[in-house]
């Protein structure tokens, strides 16, 4: 039977921060046309390239996301907005699937502060899932606006980076057309100069959940993520992450735990289920146990993925001695993000997964994982039950459950607390207060 141990805990001071981040840009993204800049849909990996024709403000497909996941109801009316013009449940993302209810239903464009429209100007994507890039073609013909597909091969190397990097070349081009600008390469390579330090800190904050106990959990550091979505391309950003970094690595020194217990460490493999994704860690909170890895969070960071699965934080431009000083080094270096150290364009390589989940847990000091086999994303699910069977031959418990990212009606509670209450007492967990 595990012991319950005590450790001393706190919230992270760098929350308001945060907040006051979230606030800012959330203001920004629907009165940025005020200011003279563009209102974009854009691939968070290609905001430093969009930099380059001034001030911009990103938004995602449906802008109502989170109050969606927040609130079922209006999630379902998304969906079977979505099932109502013949886009199909099931065999596209869920996520997208919701996103494209949101357009269909004119939301998309209107602020939620004020109840004006506020259009979107072009959308800019990365073809790195089917959904994905096929939403983009969607999303501008239902909203009217121009669009570019980047294509992201699922392989590494010179030859991948040398494709990407033409097609970034295009869209530097698509993008002067379009907005009528000259493109400006020096806040092009100030931009990716941050973007690219935002991803290697980040990645380092992923890393210190390795201590023992844990300084934070895998959901703190997702939750962590949301500067980067919104700005992770300017310098106040990445400054937010060398502060968030230094505290969390005090927080190792003085042994600040994430909850004040540490029964039991799990690895989350699979996207989480956006609209009751505090399920999973109340229901192991109960038990003193915490995720110390997943995907979706960490995807946020750069990571150099090692040959034998390991993942390694990205280094820094200073750790590589680079120096970005014209639109190539840039561009190069944008596609390097993308081909060789962007977990999310590495997902769907599906003979790596087993390795890459064995690896993370025996890095991470894992006791056991939770599978998501996600119905709602046909890229995560392949070669999860592959893995599943790699885990347990090197000595790892698991327990997997069925539902989908973005989609409640997939959704069963019930089921998924009894399997994972099950599999935490298999491991020899009791409930504590």
């Amino acid at each position: 039977m595990a012991v319950a141990t005590r450790y001393p805990t706190r919230p992270l001071d760098c929350w308001g921060k945060l907040r006051e981040i979230r606030r800012k840009y959330a203001v920004r993204s629907w009165d940025v046309k005020e200011r003279g800049g563009f209102a974009v849909a854009a691939q968070l990996p290609l905001m430093p390239m969009v930099a380059g024709i001034g001030e911009f403000a990103r938004r995602i497909y449906g802008p109502y996301f989170g109050k969606a996941m927040k609130e079922p109801e209006v999630l379902r009316q998304f969906h079977e907005a979505a099932d109502a013009e013949g886009y199909p449940r099931g065999e596209m993302c869920s996520s997208m699937h919701h996103q494209i209810g949101q357009m269909l239903l004119g939301l998309t464009q209107i602020d939620p502060m004020t109840g004006v429209s506020r259009p979107v100007d072009f959308i800019l994507e990365c073809n790195f899932c089917h959904s994905v890039s096929k939403t983009a073609q969607i999303g501008g013909e239902i909203m009217g606006v121009p669009f570019f597909i980047i294509d992201v091969p699922h392989t590494s190397g010179e030859a991948a980076q040398r494709y990407v990097s033409g097609q970034l070349m295009d869209a530097i081009g698509w993008l002067e057309k379009i907005t009528g600008r000259t493109f400006d390469d020096g806040k092009f390579l100030e931009a990716m100069t941050h973007w690219w330090q935002r991803g290697a800190l980040y990645a380092r904050i992923g890393e210190t959940l390795k201590a023992i106990p844990a300084p934070l959990d895998y959901w703190q550091v997702r939750a962590l993520r949301v500067p980067a979505q919104v700005g992770g391309h300017t310098a106040e950003v990445a400054e937010f992450y060398e502060m968030a970094l230094d505290e969390v690595r005090e927080r190792i020194k003085e042994g600040i735990s994430a909850f004040g217990v540490e029964t039991c460490r799990l690895s989350h493999e699979g996207e989480e289920m956006f609209y009751a994704d505090k399920l999973l860690a109340d229901t192991v909170m109960h038990y003193g146990a915490v995720f110390v890895t997943g995907d979706v969070g960490f995807n946020t960071g750069l990571w150099d993925i090692q040959e034998d699965g390991s993942w390694r934080a990205a280094p820094t431009l200073q750790e590589m001695g680079l120096t970005l000083s014209t639109r190539e080094d840039a561009v190069n270096l944008l596609a390097r993000s993308f081909v060789d150290y962007g977990p999310i364009f590495h997902c769907l390589r599906v003979d790596e997964k087993p390795t890459e989940m064995v690896k993370k847990s025996q890095d991470w000091h894992s006791q056991g994982a939770v599978l998501h086999m996600d119905i709602g994303c046909r890229g995560m699910s392949p070669g999860v039950m592959e893995a599943k069977i790699a885990l347990e031959e090197a000595g790892f418990p698991t327990v997997s459950y069925e539902s989908s990212n973005s989609d409640p009606r997939d959704f069963t509670p019930s089921q998924i607390t009894d399997r994972l209450e099950s599999f935490l007492e298999r491991l020899g967990l009791n409930r504590i207060s």
